[in-house]
């Protein structure tokens, strides 16, 4: 089983204008990231828009992700659906590409209860093979995984590692402390809780501003995770900069970000739409304040 820590970003799905799959500029992003010296990718995530992708697609994101990594780094693939039936499927696809790992949050809409949400990854666990990031992100579910959830699902063998997106401090904070000698805890909103997750004990992070930072995100990882603390509260100060990329609906704006620094993030897809020119304007001024972008690119 493959042991996911480190620096793993979300990729986003680049489409053209024409809203079709872009597998060239998908490629050429994942070898900008590997260059940055990242520890893994996750594909097909929140960031990838998998809700706006179909299963061929999905299949051809798999395999275009495994074979331009070419065992360069761990692919995780987000597997997530609202049916276990589904999630199984979406990992059968993933296992048949390649892919080292999957991820899974609980199912979206139907607001079941927790006990549910343990049950529906059981059936998941018992039908498949490759390890688990389980991934708390209530915003999107509508589901905030308990502390003994967790404890619960660290108890079992293929699940490897948790995605903790919360961005409640003191949940991951003490998720960290409940299950961190069980499994590999991984933060979400690493641009502003990232030194304080690695400081508790996660052992790496999961953030969707992470491509756009770039080297400088791994030269905060080491800082951090080498006790260089002055140096890594310095590039968490610059890197806090890009939550201000929140501008449209999620992932326009990295997506924006990306292309602005020239690396492909593509078009979203609908039913969201393109920043208009007084939020380009704003995410210019993201990556300007950040010392990503010259000054003089206005």
């Amino acid at each position: 089983m493959v042991e996911l820590k480190g620096v793993i970003p979300p990729i986003t799905t680049p489409f053209t204008k024409e809203q079709a799959l872009d597998l060239n500029s998908f490629r050429h992003l994942i070898d900008a990231v590997i260059q940055d010296g990242v520890h893994g990718i996750l594909v097909n995530g929140c960031t990838g828009e998998s809700w706006a992708i179909d299963d061929h697609e999905r299949a051809a994101i798999f395999e275009t992700a495994v074979s331009q990594t070419a065992g360069r780094v761990p692919v995780v693939a987000g597997c997530g659906a609202i049916s276990a039936k589904k999630v199984i499927a979406n990992v059968r696809m993933a296992e048949k590409a390649g892919c080292d790992a999957v991820m899974i949050q609980a199912p979206w809409y139907v607001l079941i209860t927790i006990e549910e949400v343990f049950q529906f990854y059981q059936e998941i666990l018992q039908a498949i093979d490759l390890p688990v990031m389980i991934y708390n992100i209530p915003r999107r579910t509508g589901i905030t995984f308990t502390i003994d959830l967790v404890d619960r699902l660290a108890d079992e063998p293929k699940v490897s590692a948790l995605k903790e997106s919360s961005k409640d401090w003191l949940l991951l904070s003490a998720m960290i402390r409940k299950v961190k000698d069980r499994i590999n805890v991984f933060a979400g909103f690493a641009n502003e809780l990232g030194l304080a997750a690695l400081t508790e004990g996660a052992v790496g992070y999961v953030d969707s501003s992470s491509p756009v930072f770039g080297k400088r995100s791994l030269d905060f990882y080491n800082a951090a995770t080498s006790g260089n603390l002055g140096e890594a509260r310095r590039l968490q100060g610059e890197w806090s900069k890009l939550a201000s990329l929140r501008v449209g609906t999620f992932p326009a704006g990295i997506k924006v970000a990306l292309d602005m620094i020239g690396r492909p993030g593509g078009w979203p897809r609908d039913p969201i739409k393109p920043l208009n020119d007084e939020q380009r304007g704003k995410i210019r001024q993201v990556l300007m304040s950040a010392g990503l972008l010259p000054a003089e690119s206005l």
